[in-house]
């Protein structure tokens, strides 16, 4: 503890500045590799997709860059709770720009999907679908931390 009372002012005020504003939101880091064998209706075998995420928690905001190689032309690029094959509606759907596969999109997501997210990745994976592969070209659990790869 400081020793002097203008030292303790300070320190005081500091703390008390920092309780207003608030802590900064830590920022959740995952990733999935995607393959066609993770891919419920059998997908496509030559195809491979990396997806980076990251959750923005004070903003309740997703980010993901998704590559992909060897896959025809993209139709849909979206995150699914459950396990492959559970093709209920997705909880996000990510855009793709037009001549080319690959996406680099953030979207608002809710607060409560944002800490779903967060707390239990792997209770989510993404897909993708291609021309050739309407129903599932692609697939990846989402795991934690950043990829490596």
């Amino acid at each position: 503890m400081p020793k002097n009372r203008r030292s303790r002012m300070l320190v005081t005020s500091l703390g008390g500045l920092c309780m207003l504003i608030g802590a900064p939101a830590m920022a959740a880091n995952l990733h999935a590799v995607l393959q066609g064998s993770k891919e419920f209706t059998g997908g496509d075998p030559d195809g491979w997709a990396r997806v980076k995420i990251n959750i923005d928690d004070s903003a309740n905001r997703l980010c993901a860059d998704v590559e992909t190689r060897s896959l025809e032309k993209v139709t849909g690029i979206h995150v699914y709770r459950g396990m492959p094959g559970d093709k209920s509606s997705p909880v996000i759907s990510l855009e793709i720009p037009k001549g080319d596969n690959d996406s680099d999109d953030c979207d608002k997501i809710g607060d409560e999907l944002a800490d779903q997210i967060q707390a239990s990745p792997s209770d989510f994976y993404v897909s993708v679908r291609t021309i050739d592969h309407p129903n599932g070209a692609l697939a990846g659990k989402i795991m934690p931390g950043k990829y490596k790869g």
